[in-house]
């Protein structure tokens, strides 16, 4: 029997305090940069997130931990564009909450030369097809040249991807070394 619970989605909030990996993203952008050197609380709402992405596409462990930065050095470059709102709230003035993800991963491939990859990307229910990713591509392309957007893709993102004229991702991804 299923549990309603696992329909629930809340979207974790943190409080807006200085992320050194904040001075990545411009200026305008609704989206910060969480990278290894962001504040725990920060992390941890981020893999929320990614729980919410693995309850959803059915995977067997979610594609971003809060401590995985402490377990080697091979995902310091790693970096999590993480969509946010601030609060109306006045008791809860300075605080953002946390409605979407990309995920970009440095990878070392078997078959072909280390390149950025784009691991995943969620978004609440009520924020998809708003213009979010659209709006932060070429952030991502820029910052990260030429990803592989990692398999399986979902219909609506190869969608996008067709409508950027984002070719390469399409293709199989190499293999992991």
């Amino acid at each position: 029997m299923e549990h309603a619970e696992q329909y629930e989605i809340r979207l974790p909030y943190v409080r807006l305090v200085t992320n050194v990996h904040g001075k990545e993203a411009p200026e305008e952008a609704l989206f910060q940069v969480v990278g290894p050197g962001s504040p725990r609380k920060w992390r941890v709402a981020v893999e929320r997130l990614a729980y919410y992405f693995r309850r959803e596409f059915g995977y067997d462990f979610p594609p971003y931990t809060a401590d995985e930065a402490d377990f080697g050095s091979g995902l310091v470059k790693d970096r999590v564009l993480v969509f946010f709102k601030e609060t109306f709230n006045r008791r809860m003035e300075g605080v953002l909450y946390f409605y979407g993800a990309i995920g970009v991963r440095w990878r070392v491939w078997a078959d072909a030369p280390a390149s950025w990859s784009i691991a995943w990307v969620w978004f609440h229910p009520y924020e998809r097809r708003k213009g979010h990713l659209t709006s932060a591509w070429p952030f991502l392309i820029r910052t990260y040249p030429d990803p592989w957007v990692e398999h399986p893709v979902s219909k609506p993102m190869a969608e996008f991807l067709k409508k950027v004229g984002h070719t390469r991702p399409l293709e199989k991804p190499p293999s992991p070394k």
